[in-house]
């Protein structure tokens, strides 16, 4: 006779398992309220988040004179000054205009030199044209530009 009991074990896991699932099965039904064994939980209201957005957007924010309908066709209304509120003019000052930069000086026999114009760098000698610029002259500390009439002098930067 065989005296082998692991024919037993897969039914007995079996019987665990349904068990197990029928035990958790009942609590959820009974927390829930399904049977009617269930204390009620006393009810909250929540807040409507957006009763203080629409609250906010309800009000009128401009002036009903400055708005226009955008369904409607053609240009807003035309708001005219108010006659009793001065009109200040300060005047305007000109910007200063643009000025080539001196980067470097390499003075030998044939001098160039580095200049930063338009967001780039060139490289110039005596003669020659870059831009809307023709270079005059280069020395060891100075590089003399011309545009048009105007000469425009750079000065190598100090400390170096």
């Amino acid at each position: 006779m065989n005296r082998d009991i692991t024919w037993l074990v897969g039914p007995l896991v079996a019987i665990v398992v349904l068990a197990f699932v029928g035990f958790s099965t009942w609590e959820s039904l009974r927390v829930t309220g399904a049977f009617g064994t269930a204390r009620h939980a006393p009810v909250v209201r929540a807040v409507d988040p957006y009763t203080t957005l629409d609250a906010a957007l309800g009000r009128p924010h401009l002036p009903s004179g400055a708005v226009r309908d955008p369904m409607a066709f053609g240009a807003a209304p035309v708001v005219a000054p108010d006659p009793t509120r001065p009109v200040v003019r300060r005047p305007v000052e000109p910007a200063a205009p643009a000025r080539p930069q001196l980067t470097a000086i390499v003075y030998d026999t044939d001098p160039r030199a580095l200049v930063r114009w338009g967001g780039r760098e060139w490289t110039v000698r005596p003669g020659g044209l870059f831009d809307e610029f023709v270079v005059r002259a280069i020395t060891r500390d100075q590089v003399t530009l011309q545009r048009g009439s105007e000469t425009i002098v750079l000065q190598r930067p100090q400390g170096e």
